[in-house]
């Protein structure tokens, strides 16, 4: 009687514990995301393999609860064949101890080869053998776009009542008609109810096609690439139409998703093809995507090709990279056009080249650099000042046009006034400075400027709405990292990002930046960590994954079960919810954040970084620790041009003001575009400090290249 009784209450016991677990999974609270379209023809969740436990005594011996840290599972990145169904698997489970799942955080692990799949020479080949769904008699298409019109809305509850057998074929006109009046969430919708198993192959491509455009107009521009990269495959090269059709939305694509060269090698395949009247309608399009493509890239592309019409844009293309000069340029120009007469290009010539005439002819001759040469901000401006004589000196090298440069020192300047009476009396054409912020939020006060200048600093963002005529800001801002880092997270799938920062002025602007730039692009912000740096690594991360949440759910089990005799054994998990990391942190930071990002089971998920994380080449292993994380730098140090080198050999001692040399060699660059920058609205210009470009506002914006740590060096530009 007792035995029994004895058995009756371990088992009562047992029975509460798995209740328990329950409960405490039920209990966690993650951040709402917006709720997905249902899938019909979604394949149904695969259950974990759990060995049965028969006996009381066996469940004494050792119980093991796997935890995760949320209650449901949120859409993670997307897979790289958007045809395989990888349905979302329950990751509380009981199981013995030999059973125990490695806690991996598979989840992200596609992110990392997003582009590998997307560019591979071999996509993953279709298969229609997919499961089929249960079909509803009536589906009601509803979302935040506008609902469909009413005879459209009647026709599809019509064809949702067709047998099966026939459906798919009216459901993909259908969501066809709907996509070219505009409604691409409808269409997306309705793509999600066609039962793949029953679509022929040679009408796949269609299918497949229709996805991918309402996935860019849906602002998916890396979704809309992973289905292209597919219907590639079921394209045939000889029907004309579905090339051409192929090759526009892989053109909107890339162009979208940032990767300039792929833009431009579909565009220019688009102006050759056979059904094309007229080729020079691209080539707006084709310098616009060529300009933003660097000249190692190009350099590449001008000997791997065998196409005479694609080599001749890459050498286009490569013509304002290597003569910065507009004399040298116009001349290389007419060259080109002389070797390449009946080029669309030569024929029409494209962006700003069409105006170099008269771009040259308007360009400053008479130049003022106003710098502090003394006191708080004198090396600094002796930098500046150094960078820009050094550009002029490898200008006049290449017998390109040298202006007269006049230099104030602006160290002891009273006033703001008085340095431009002064240099209208020198008759000064252009005022390049001041440097100081102060200074430069003085200018942007007065409604305009009685000499244009070019000022080496930004007021701040929202500061002021007023548009200063002939004021231009140019300079280093973290802002403008942080929104590149937002552009390259979307481009490369991610939806969902932990940002972890430092606790300091400049990594809290970054960071706030990067959320605002984020959330506007429709991504989400899982949670934003701040750290001190003083040992609290390990304490910020485990907030930031959520790694506290699961230890608490473990002691909850542990103090319920005690007294029961069974055996709890614990591994906690990370939050599964995100697929991305943005980290604004100092190295040092950076080389103990990386290593325990690993050791609470975060290895897979990608870090994207400022350049704040990165000190420079090294020759030691310091850096092995920030294995994988990508980061924002400067083409004057990650791809060090000649300039660069010159400098670093005459002045190894001068290294912590290679920035501001670097900004002094763009502002050279920059002064005679100005008008050019300000005329068209796509033009750019190559710098030492990367892609730069004028908004409406009069400020010049930076893209900087990117760099990638591998075994402890770094690898430029990898994607």
């Amino acid at each position: 009687m007792t035995l029994s009784l004895n058995h009756f209450l371990r088992a009562l016991s047992l029975l509460c514990g798995l209740i328990l677990v329950s409960a405490c999974q039920q209990q966690n609270v993650i951040p709402t995301v917006p709720k997905q379209p249902k899938v019909l023809n979604a394949a149904p969740p695969t259950v974990q393999p759990v060995e049965k436990i028969k006996t009381v005594e066996e469940a004494e011996k050792v119980m093991v609860i796997a935890m995760d840290l949320t209650d449901k599972k949120v859409p993670v990145p997307r897979s790289a064949n958007p045809l395989s169904l990888d349905p979302d698997q329950d990751s509380v489970s009981l199981m013995p101890s030999e059973n125990i799942p490695a806690d991996s955080g598979q989840t992200s692990d596609n992110a990392n080869k997003n582009l590998a799949i997307l560019f591979s020479n071999s996509p993953e080949q279709i298969t229609t053998e997919l499961p089929t769904f249960e079909q509803q008699s009536i589906i009601e298409i509803t979302g935040d776009e506008q609902s469909l019109p009413e005879p459209l809305d009647r026709e599809l509850q019509k064809i949702y009542l067709m047998p099966k057998a026939i459906q798919y074929a009216y459901l993909l006109d259908m969501a066809e008609q709907v996509l070219a009046l505009g409604y691409a969430q409808s269409s997306a919708r309705i793509l999600n109810q066609i039962d793949l198993g029953l679509v022929p192959k040679n009408q796949l491509s269609r299918y497949l096609e229709a996805k991918a455009e309402s996935q860019l107009k849906l602002g998916d521009s890396f979704g809309a690439i992973t289905w292209l990269q597919q219907a590639q495959v079921l394209t045939p090269d000889t029907d004309p139409q579905a090339r051409t059709k192929l090759l526009v939305l892989k053109a909107e694509s890339y162009e979208a998703n940032g990767l300039s060269l792929a833009a431009a090698n579909a565009l220019i395949a688009l102006s050759q093809l056979p059904t094309t009247i007229e080729p020079s309608q691209y080539n707006e399009r084709i310098w616009m995507a060529l300009t933003k493509v660097n000249a190692q890239a190009l350099d590449l592309q001008v000997t791997g090709t065998d196409n005479d019409v694609s080599r001749a844009w890459y050498t286009l293309a490569l013509i304002p990279l290597v003569h910065h000069d507009m004399e040298l340029q116009l001349s290389s120009v007419k060259q080109w056009q002389q070797q390449w007469p009946l080029h669309p290009a030569s024929l029409s010539l494209p962006g700003a080249l069409a105006s170099l005439t008269d771009l040259r002819e308007a360009q400053p001759q008479r130049i003022a650099l106003a710098m502090p040469l003394h006191g708080r901000l004198g090396k600094v401006g002796q930098a500046v000042v150094d960078g820009f004589m050094m550009a002029r000196f490898e200008a006049q090298k290449t017998s390109a046009m040298i202006p007269y440069i006049k230099v104030y020192d602006t160290s002891s300047l009273s006033s703001l006034d008085g340095l431009y009476r002064q240099a209208a009396t020198d008759q000064i054409d252009i005022i390049i400075g001041p440097l100081d912020k102060d200074k430069v939020i003085q200018l942007s006060q007065k409604d305009a400027l009685t000499i244009p200048t070019l000022a080496l600093n930004y007021i701040p963002l929202g500061g002021t709405s007023n548009v200063t005529t002939n004021l231009i800001q140019f300079g280093l801002a973290v802002e403008d990292e942080a929104s590149q880092l937002a552009d390259r997270s979307l481009a490369e799938g991610h939806k969902r990002i932990i940002v972890l920062h430092q606790d300091q002025p400049w990594a809290t602007k970054a960071a706030q930046h990067f959320s605002t730039s984020w959330t506007s692009l429709g991504g989400e912000i899982a949670t934003q960590v701040s750290f001190s740096g003083a040992g609290d690594h390990s304490e910020s991360i485990t907030q930031a994954l959520l790694i506290n949440q699961s230890h608490e759910r473990a002691k909850l089990l542990k103090k319920h079960l005690s007294g029961s005799g069974n055996k709890v054994k614990f591994e906690p998990r990370r939050r599964q919810d995100v697929d991305a990391i943005v980290l604004f942190a100092l190295p040092s930071d950076g080389r103990q954040i990386i290593p325990t990002l690993a050791f609470h089971y975060a290895a897979d998920l990608p870090v994207y970084a400022s350049h704040h994380i990165y000190q420079g080449p090294t020759s030691t292993s310091r850096d092995r620790d920030l294995e994988k994380v990508i980061f924002t730098e400067l083409p004057w140090l990650i791809e060090q041009p000649e300039i660069q080198q010159k400098f670093s050999q005459k002045w190894p001692d001068r290294d912590r003001y290679t920035r501001l040399f670097a900004i002094g060699v763009d502002a050279y660059r920059l002064f005679p575009r100005l008008q050019q920058l300000q005329a068209f609205n796509n033009s750019r210009v190559h710098g030492v400090t990367g892609l730069l470009q004028m908004n409406s506002q009069g400020r010049i914006f930076t893209h900087s290249s990117w760099g990638q740590f591998r075994a402890g060096k770094v690898i430029a530009n990898p994607r």
